[in-house]
């Protein structure tokens, strides 16, 4: 039997990381409600904490995602081969989103393997790269956001400030099923994701299920 637990982004910010594992396990699903006015998140990975606004007009809203790209050089500490430290597993202990190379419009976070989209001829290139996403979602009517999120090698997702999935470290291709129970309103979903070590830079975000359309922020 499925359970629900409706959190407000604060008590599941108050729960952290660990919690999330036990309760997908336990065959709960977590929601996230709205109340009267989402607050927009400010994102922990970078300097550009500016999320813009959701769109004035839904039915005319230019579907997809605002892109930020960062190169990673081979003398990183977080990257392999490096030197043996106590690597973060959390978007704010990586910070690996601070400086973009540029940014850009993506209609679909579903890029599949041997992503990499960043190339400067640096010189070696490791090909360590870094991008953080971010968008609006609109939910009419409450509903079950489900999604698959794969990656090689971190990903992490929020909705509306709130962590709601992670895969984090350097490791092969993951893919994991999310549902996130959405009240009715607007909410910012932000994904970070990092490619740092592992033979081949994979990345899926995928939407599966859910009555949701995600728009490309106003500025």
């Amino acid at each position: 039997m499925t359970r629900t637990l409706l959190l407000r982004p604060t008590q599941l910010r108050a729960l952290g990381w660990l919690a999330l594992p036990f309760l997908v396990a336990c065959g709960t699903e977590v929601g996230i409600g709205a109340g009267e006015k989402p607050p927009v998140a400010e994102p922990p990975g970078g300097d550009d904490d500016n999320l813009g606004s959701p769109p004035d007009d839904w039915d005319s809203c230019l579907e997809g995602w605002r892109g930020q790209y960062s190169n990673l050089a081979a003398d990183n500490k977080y990257v392999t081969p490096g030197p043996r430290i106590d690597v973060p597993t959390t978007v704010e202990g990586l910070a690996l989103w601070d400086d973009p190379e540029y940014e850009q419009f993506d209609p679909s976070l579903d890029f599949g393997q041997n992503f990499w989209p960043i190339d400067e001829g640096l010189e070696e290139d490791p090909k360590y790269f870094a991008v953080y996403w971010h968008s609006w979602i609109r939910a009419k009517s409450r509903t079950t956001l489900s999604f698959l999120l794969g990656s090689s090698d971190d990903a992490f997702v929020y909705v509306n400030g709130a962590p709601v999935a992670e895969n984090p470290g350097i490791h092969g291709f993951v893919r994991t099923r999310y549902d996130i129970n959405l009240d009715p309103g607007v909410y910012p979903i932000e994904v970070w994701f990092a490619h740092r070590g592992s033979p081949d830079a994979a990345m899926s975000f995928r939407h599966i299920e859910g009555d949701v359309l995600f728009c490309y922020p106003d500025f």
